[in-house]
């Protein structure tokens, strides 16, 4: 399992980093579209297992709509952009249940999965969209997902090696106090660190507390995907990439960094 964990990573960093600095925007928004197509298909999975392909396809073509509304979300006049295309995503949703009334048994269940499907996915992951059309975007976003990632690796080993006690069993059997810990130091570390040759125009004092506030976010979305598998009664989102799980458990505390990274550039460091 280790093996498998570390050569996955050792591919997929190469690859990410060539896309962030070398690929340009177009293709880092084909990938985010791949990756999204490959968490939506995860995520409905999770709780609709025997759904039609059809009905699969209809809602990652939604997510994908959603998705690329942020290309247009950087100018001032178009920021809204997004909530303008969620709303019609929405309704094409409903639209959708309301003439597929042989779904009336299921309705509630189905409506609220695809609707939290479209707000958990497309809408937080968008937002490295926009953040990567900023200035400095991909220096930006690489920043965030070494701070992330190599927090969830100490995090991981950390646990592993010297956790007894629970952090939050009923949620995340696995997840252990010593882990914690061990993440948001992490997180802080590599955020003050990795932030000074990536991030020279901001001061260390706030690229810590940066880092220390996206690694509590990070604890929080990888606790809410945790959460969401414990209800369908699944240990990973799939097998996709060997030693990792899913893509969805990949994502799962970067859907709920990115957001908070992208305002905190706009709304407190003004960058």
């Amino acid at each position: 399992m280790h093996l498998k964990r570390w050569l996955t990573a050792l591919v997929l960093i190469p690859l990410i980093i060539l896309v962030l600095l070398k690929g340009g925007r177009l293709s880092f928004v084909l990938i985010l579209l791949l990756i999204n197509g490959l968490a939506q298909w995860e995520f409905v999975a999770f709780f609709q297992q025997a759904a039609d392909q059809a009905r699969k396809i209809k809602v990652i073509a939604l997510g994908s709509l959603l998705l690329l509304s942020f290309c247009l979300a950087t100018g001032p006049q178009s920021q809204a952009m997004p909530l303008f295309v969620l709303v019609g995503c929405l309704f094409a949703l409903f639209l959708f249940y309301l003439l597929s009334y042989e779904h009336i048994q299921e309705l509630a269940w189905n409506l609220a999965i695809n609707t939290l499907g479209l707000l958990y996915i497309p809408l937080l992951l968008g937002h490295f969209i926009w953040l990567r059309y900023m200035t400095q975007g991909e220096w930006w976003i690489l920043w965030l997902l070494f701070v992330i990632c190599c927090g969830d690796t100490a995090a991981y080993y950390t646990g592993k090696g010297w956790g007894q006690s629970k952090f939050y069993p009923q949620v995340s059997p696995g997840k252990t106090w010593a882990g914690t810990y061990g993440g948001l130091a992490t997180n802080v570390v590599v955020g003050g660190v990795l932030g000074h040759w990536f991030l020279p125009e901001v001061k260390i004092f706030t690229l810590i507390l940066l880092a220390f506030g996206l690694g509590v976010l990070g604890l929080l979305g990888d606790l809410f995907e945790s959460m969401l598998k414990r209800q369908a009664q699944i240990k990973d989102a799939s097998t996709l990439l060997p030693g990792h799980g899913g893509m969805l458990d990949r994502l799962d505390s970067l859907l709920f960094t990115a957001p908070a990274l992208l305002y905190a550039r706009l709304f407190i460091l003004h960058l």
